[in-house]
Parts: structure tokens; sequence; C-alpha cells
């Protein structure tokens, strides 16, 4: 008898252990399957991406287009965009995968920054070039795990993705803004030349030299500190522009209100001129020679700086002077 009971229990148990595998299995089945990749589509093919666009809510579309080796924004006339930017987007979307469905209920959307329009209306990301018809994605909220919710357009279907696809509405923000890169340790000489005929010089003898000098320094005066000329040709080292326009729409006529030139160590040169409208400061690009890799900015265009950016370069000869004794 004692026997007996001895191998009900031990039959229930094996029986138990093989429904609790089975149990295990059958949920590790869904979990598997939802980590397919949300775009197969994409894998091994991003360099047919023609183009993308990323619509906001109601929000005008941003369309960015391949041309040539990079990236163009045609409503910029054609301005080159942030390479970097699209193709890690890109990159981002080969390599989302399906981490774990949610709702399927579309009055949930809304909630989610999911829903086609109105209150609540997602991210609308259209790719072009792959497939027969383009790739919409549409995104919503962050979510709580990490990654992104999403779902495809025809598809109620949400599920969170193991990618961060958080996109900006502004266009700008799309452009590669970049205009030079010129390391402040290879500048030799900065001039600066206003509208009114004061002309301002900085410049160093030799690389080892860490500051800058000024050529007008008068006699028996110095300067407010060592470092105070740097910031005018540390500018330059990554300076950015808040806007930019074709140069034939912009059509300055008043005379620049600064121009400048700079040259560095190893012989290269940049000039320059700022000219103000509208209240604003727009940089035109001159001559230049010698700075492959370090100008990146183009003479076609004119550059709006910020006004900090433009006090920075500015400088007369009494803002650089210390006291006088």
């Amino acid at each position: 008898m004692r026997r007996s009971a001895l191998l009900v229990l031990l039959l229930i148990a094996l029986g138990l252990g093989g429904l609790f595998a089975w149990l295990q299995r059958s949920a590790e089945v869904p979990q598997q399957a939802a980590r397919q990749l949300l775009l197969p589509v994409l894998a091994g093919h991003l360099e047919q991406v023609r183009a993308l666009e990323i619509r906001h809510g109601d929000l005008p579309a941003i369309r960015i287009e391949r041309a040539g080796g990079g990236w163009i924004v045609p409503a910029k006339a054609g301005y080159p965009a942030a390479a970097g930017e699209v193709n890690r987007l890109l990159r981002a979307l080969a390599e989302a995968h399906r981490v774990e469905a949610k709702t399927r209920n579309p009055d949930n959307h809304a909630r989610l920054d999911l829903a086609e329009r109105g209150e609540g209306a997602a991210t609308r990301l259209t790719l072009e070039g792959v497939g027969k018809t383009p790739v919409v994605v549409l995104i919503g909220q962050a979510a709580r795990q990490g990654g992104q919710l999403v779902r495809l357009a025809g598809d109620d279907q949400v599920w969170s993705i193991d990618q961060s696809l958080q996109l900006v509405d502004n266009e700008l923000a799309w452009l590669d803004r970049r205009i030079s890169a010129i390391p402040f340790a290879s500048v030799r000489e900065l001039e600066v030349r206003h509208a009114d005929g004061e002309q301002l010089n900085v410049w160093r003898a030799t690389p080892e030299q860490a500051n800058l000098a000024l050529r007008q320094l008068p006699k028996g005066r110095t300067l407010a500190y060592e470092p105070v000329a740097n910031g005018m040709a540390a500018l330059f080292s990554a300076l950015d522009f808040a806007d930019a326009a074709p140069l034939a729409q912009v059509g300055f006529k008043a005379r620049p209100e600064l121009e400048f030139s700079l040259q560095t160590l190893d012989g290269g040169e940049l000039h320059g001129a700022f000219h103000q409208q509208g209240g604003q400061h727009w940089l035109v690009l001159g001559d230049s020679k010698g700075l492959d890799g370090r100008l990146i900015a183009g003479k076609d265009w004119a550059y709006r700086l910020e006004e900090q950016q433009y006090r920075t370069l500015a400088k007369r000869v009494k803002d650089l002077l210390g006291p006088q004794g």
C-alpha cells in the first residue's frame, strides 16, 4: 500500500513537471515571435531608401531626399541635411525589434500618441524606395521599459520596440548646420574690420603661444586678462548657423557691418563678411584656401548667426583692454 502511494505521488510529480515545462514553452513562443524585426524589408537594404518624410500631427511634413552620396532638404533649396542624424535614424529602424505586443483597440491609440489624426496624433514617418509602396511607421510615446511605442500604418496593433525614435519637428534641426571646424590652436591671425573703419588684429607668433596677442595694443596698456582675445578665434572651431538662405534670394544691398580674415599656421585662409538685415546678422563666406575638412559651409549661402555669436567676433580694441593705470 505504501509502495503504490509513493508511485502515485511520483506520477503526479512527473505530470506536474511536464505541465510546467509545457506552460513555460508556450509562454516563450509568443515572446520569441515578438522579437522579430519591426521592418524586415529594411534589413540589408538601407541604401535603397531614397527619401523620408516626418510629419508631426497637422504640422507640415519635413522631407529629406538622398542626393549623390548624401542627403538634402528640398524645402531649404536643397541644403545638405545632417547625414549623421538621418543615417542613425535609418539604422535604428533597421535594427528595431518587436519587444511586446500592446493594445489593438483603436480607442486607446490617442492615449499613446498613436492616433491617425487630431488629439494624440502620432508622428508619421514615411520611407520611400524600399518595397513597392512606401513604408509608414506611426511613432508614439516612449515605452516605460525603454524604447518606443509604434504601430504600422493600416494595422491597429501597437508594439513596444527596443529602439528610441524621438524625432524633432523642427526642419532646421535636420540641416547640417556646421559652418567651420577650425581648431583654435591652428589659428595664426584673425583680423576684423568694422564698417566705420576700425580694425582689430589678434595673433600668435608660434604654435606654442597659448593666448592671442593684440596688434593694436596701445603703449602702456594691457589686456583685460591674458586670454581675452581667444574667444574671437575659438568661435570658428565649432561654428554653427541658426538659419540659412540662398545668397541669390537674400540680396544684401548695404555694405557689410563687419568683415574678417582668418589665417592658420599651416597657410589656410578664410575671408567673410557680416550683413545686418531685419535686425539679424548674416554671414557670407568669401574666398578660402587650405581648409579642407575644416570649412563645411559654402559661398552660395547666407548664414544667420545668433546675436551672441556675432558679438563674440565683433570686438573693438576697447573691449579687450584692461582699466587704464
